[in-house]
């Protein structure tokens, strides 16, 4: 009998070890590699979208502008010289013009355009180059190289794992250090309805934290821009989120061509 309950008492104990280990094996993530061309930089594609204006301050859509925003993305055949004093990176350097209506009456349209650098015209990382002068004015930098680059798409990235896209500390006659630092993550693929159509896409998040004083504590942090991104296709959704001084916007893809 005292053989027969220790036997009973191995199996239990055997089962549950079993039970234990297959559950720790069946919730371990896999490693994810994005896969495709997230963003094809090729000549005189355009994007056309409707959407909203964001707010300034609440960074949440203005749904009066609904009726009227538009926004329309162009890659330009050739990309003209960087603005001077921006360093330049390796690779090929393409330019994004942009165009956005942001007033009916009278008619105002918003012309800017981002540049964007890539190891190769067709592969590697992407990098956009942004402006930091928000980020200066809010923690007494006085510089005036506010023109960044920032690594927006990472090469082969892993799906939910962050990289640094941009970390660097500057002087400050307020706080004696402010950092800045951006991460990026690109979030599983999965299904997203845009007027109407249904697209399979990945979701790439990019996040700003600000640091004062060399603290590792962040003053303030917040998602600067989410874009759905469809491989060997490009954008069909783009947030970029207000930053207190300027609107943001979010577009949602009508068509593209060619």
């Amino acid at each position: 009998m005292v053989f027969l309950r220790n036997s009973l008492l191995f199996l239990a104990a055997a089962t549950f070890l079993l039970t234990v280990n297959s559950c720790k094996t069946s919730t371990d993530p896999e490693k994810i590699v994005v896969t495709g061309d997230l963003f094809p930089l090729t000549a005189n594609s355009k994007f056309t979208f409707n959407g909203y204006l964001r707010d300034a301050v609440n960074d949440t859509n203005i749904t009066a502008t609904g009726g009227f925003y538009a926004g329309i993305m162009t890659v330009l055949p050739a990309a003209p010289p960087l603005p001077p004093g921006v360093s330049d990176l390796a690779g090929t350097t393409f330019f994004i013009s942009d165009s956005s209506f942001v007033n009916p009456a009278p008619p105002v349209w918003v012309v800017s355009g981002f540049y964007v650098k890539r190891t190769t015209s067709t592969s590697g990382d992407i990098y956009f180059l942004t402006n930091a002068g928000r980020f200066y004015r809010q923690t007494g930098v006085s510089r005036t190289d506010s023109l960044k680059w920032i690594k927006l798409v990472q090469q082969d990235a892993e799906v939910g794992v962050t990289w640094e896209a941009f970390d660097s500390s500057y002087t400050s006659a307020v706080v004696g250090t402010a950092r800045l630092r951006i991460e990026c993550t690109i979030q599983a693929r999965a299904d997203i309805t845009v007027n109407s159509q249904t697209y399979s896409a990945y979701e790439l998040v990019a996040y700003r934290k600000v640091f004062v004083g060399g603290s590792a504590t962040p003053v303030s942090e917040g998602a600067t821009a989410s874009i759905w991104l469809v491989p060997e296709f490009g954008i069909v959704r783009f947030i970029f989120n207000s930053d207190g001084e300027t609107p943001g916007f979010d577009r949602n893809l009508l068509s593209k061509s060619p």
